[in-house]
């Protein structure tokens, strides 16, 4: 049985409908996948970007907490008087109000720096979970140290008395420069920075 005419024209018609659609399911579908992977590509890259800045002023703000140096200036009004020696509930209130403004700048940032965290355990999984968990137990050691040192002056000395080494490793913790590469909380501090780091820089490459 032969088509007519009319009837060829209009299979023929049927048959490049069906392939148009199937040509334009086809790109659709690509150009779907592709969008997929550039806006991933993008969430990527801006969490990665947005978790390095948080993560670098976390460090800051860290290093300028245990700076060695205490001027006068960060103590209470008329905390330096004229007298020679201050009770030790005096000592322990000063450093305790010296610290707790430091401390105010590394808990924001550690604030901003979880919201980061949580974005990028999100999208990543896992891995850098392991990574953000680490500079948070170096923020933890720190403010445990500074507890310790506020306890031992408001004993006079005697706890780090008692305990030499813990007083040192605590003074250690909570005052370096942080050019002092053989500080142990610094290597600590420069582990942990460089591990989020090596997570974050094949996605702040790839974009």
């Amino acid at each position: 049985m032969f088509l007519t005419t009319p009837e060829l024209i209009a299979a023929t018609r049927d048959i490049i409908i069906a392939l148009a659609a199937v040509v334009t399911a086809t790109v659709a579908v690509k150009g779907l996948n592709t969008w997929s992977r550039q806006l991933r590509g993008t969430a990527d890259f801006q969490v990665a970007r947005g978790l390095a800045k948080a993560t670098y002023k976390v460090r800051e703000k860290l290093q300028l907490c245990r700076s060695p140096y205490l001027s006068d200036q960060e103590f209470p009004p008329k905390y330096h008087g004229a007298e020679s020696k201050r009770p030790p509930e005096r000592d322990a209130k000063g450093y305790a109000f010296v610290y707790s403004n430091r401390w105010s700048s590394v808990w924001e940032a550690i604030q901003e720096f979880d919201v980061g965290a949580l974005e990028a355990e999100a999208l990543w999984g896992k891995s850098i979970r392991e990574a953000t968990d680490s500079l948070r137990k170096v923020v933890r050691e720190v403010n445990v140290a500074i507890d310790a040192f506020i306890e031992n002056a408001a004993s006079g000395g005697e706890d780090f008395s008692r305990d030499a080494e813990f007083g040192k490793k605590m003074r250690s913790i909570i005052s370096a420069l942080p050019t002092n590469s053989e500080n142990i909380l610094n290597q600590k501090l420069a582990a942990a920075v460089q591990a989020i780091d090596d997570q974050l820089r094949q996605h702040l490459e790839r974009s």
